[in-house]
């Protein structure tokens, strides 16, 4: 660097000096002119050099504050970002806790609903297999209560000992042997027939026992008829309990026979409303590419037409889906059939078909001899909770008085339609008297 002002210097004085001798001697004024074309030169070839030096400065300088700046905007997206998966997450966390209590509560509520039935005694609330652990206790009991040394079984004492304890097992042995097959035989229909032959059997060997000193204890003929009834309350609880799974399975196939029909009939909608509008379009096009005032007339009625049909289709479709999606909405029917259950008896139900009438055809299956008729069909939006106010408020006419699951009822039509008319819909239309169309054909025929 020292070396590059020293020559600069030098040229300069060298140029300086020479021109005052070129003053004197003009021949000599060729060296101070070669001298500042030389330097001229330098000078051209330095600039050269800083100048675009300075300008790719200036451009990274321009660079780097543009990669600030985006730089600043990537970190505010970032934290843009952080904070909306914060909110999602809280929200699902919300979600998530509100699902899990409404599922708790709905868990609940089903159990609920599927035990309160009415048996014909009092374990309401206790399944077949509390009442077989309450026979297991029985046994215990009773095998407590034959110790022979805590419970007197004969009448007098005898010297002989030996013979009366023989005969006190020997009576307990028969005694246990015929009482076991009476209650294992015992069911909904024989339970006083195995009663009276637990009395018969009890009373029959006391007798022939009755010279041997020796007696059945009172307190086991307790026990006997104590596990009879339990048995008879097992066996009718194993019958119910049958009937409410079979009667879950319909109710779950009913309710997944519904979600099919609306989810078809939401598919045939939303391609009849595509077919309208592109209808309506083709229409458009043509009433906009025609100058006839007769052909525009007929595209603008039948575009009018489309119109007003694709507005009845989407509300339809609109009600579809509330109907989809509010699980309480259905149809209560009410129903009857005199030729297989007599005048007078009604069945209440509920069903959230779109089509009730299917529901209703079902019914008549094979598993009644006829149809049934139609006295009334209620639309609600809380159809379970109707069906259910019907049901406890009819509950004293019930022909079944057992399982409170059987929906029919022995009741005047009139008191049903005053009961829907004037506390739940005043609009109902009711038809008092059945049809029963095949019921009175099959009366003519047989009066033939």
């Amino acid at each position: 660097m020292k070396k590059e002002i020293l020559k600069k210097q030098w040229v300069i004085w060298t140029i300086l000096v020479t021109s005052f001798f070129s003053i004197g001697t003009p021949g000599i004024a060729i060296i101070p002119f070669s001298l500042s074309i030389y330097a001229l030169s330098k000078l051209i070839l330095v600039n050269k050099f800083v100048e675009p030096d300075l300008v790719t400065l200036q451009n990274l300088k321009e660079k780097n504050k543009s990669i600030n700046i985006e730089n600043q905007k990537i970190k505010r997206e970032i934290q843009e970002l952080k904070n909306l998966k914060n909110d999602l997450i809280s929200s699902i966390e919300e979600g998530t806790k509100e699902l899990e209590h409404i599922t708790s509560y709905l868990n609940d509520e089903l159990f609920k609903y599927d035990i309160k039935l009415t048996y014909p005694f009092d374990l309401v609330e206790v399944d077949s297999s509390q009442i077989n652990t309450y026979i297991k206790k029985l046994q215990m009991k009773e095998k407590e209560l034959l110790n022979l040394e805590e419970v007197k079984i004969f009448n007098v004492s005898t010297e002989n000992k030996r013979h009366q304890n023989a005969q006190a097992k020997q009576i307990i042995r028969l005694f246990n042997a015929e009482t076991s097959q009476l209650i294992n035989k015992v069911n909904s229909k024989n339970i006083e027939s195995m009663q009276n032959k637990i009395f018969k059997s009890y009373e029959g060997i006391n007798k022939i026992f009755e010279t041997d000193n020796v007696r059945i204890p009172e307190t086991l003929l307790d026990i006997k008829l104590e596990m009879l009834d339990l048995m008879h309350k097992y066996q009718v609880k194993i019958e119910d309990e049958k009937i409410i799974r079979r009667e879950e399975r319909a109710r779950l196939k009913e309710i997944e026979q519904a979600e099919k029909e609306m989810e078809k009939k939401l598919k045939e909608l939303d391609k009849d409303i595509r077919h309208h509008n592109n209808e309506i379009k083709k229409l458009t096009m043509y009433l906009n590419n025609t100058d006839l005032q007769v052909e525009k007339e007929l595209y603008i009625e039948k575009i009018r037409e489309l119109d007003q049909s694709l507005k009845d289709l989407n509300s339809e479709r609109e009600n579809v889906e509330d109907r989809k999606d509010n699980a309480q909405s259905g149809f209560v029917y009410i129903i009857s059939n005199i030729g297989s259950f007599g005048e007078n008896v009604y069945k209440i139900g509920v069903t959230r078909r779109l089509e009730p009438m299917d529901r209703i055809n079902e019914l008549s299956s094979a598993s009644v001899p006829f149809e049934f008729d139609v006295h009334a069909l209620i639309f609600s939006e809380n159809a379970f909770e109707l069906e259910s106010k019907l049901h406890e408020y009819f509950k004293k006419y019930k022909v079944n008085k057992v399982n409170g699951r059987k929906e029919f009822f022995k009741v005047n039509i009139n008191e049903i339609k005053d009961k829907v008319l004037s506390e739940h819909n005043s609009t109902v239309q009711f038809i008092d008297e059945p049809k029963a169309i095949q019921y009175r054909e099959t009366l003519r025929l047989t009066s033939l």
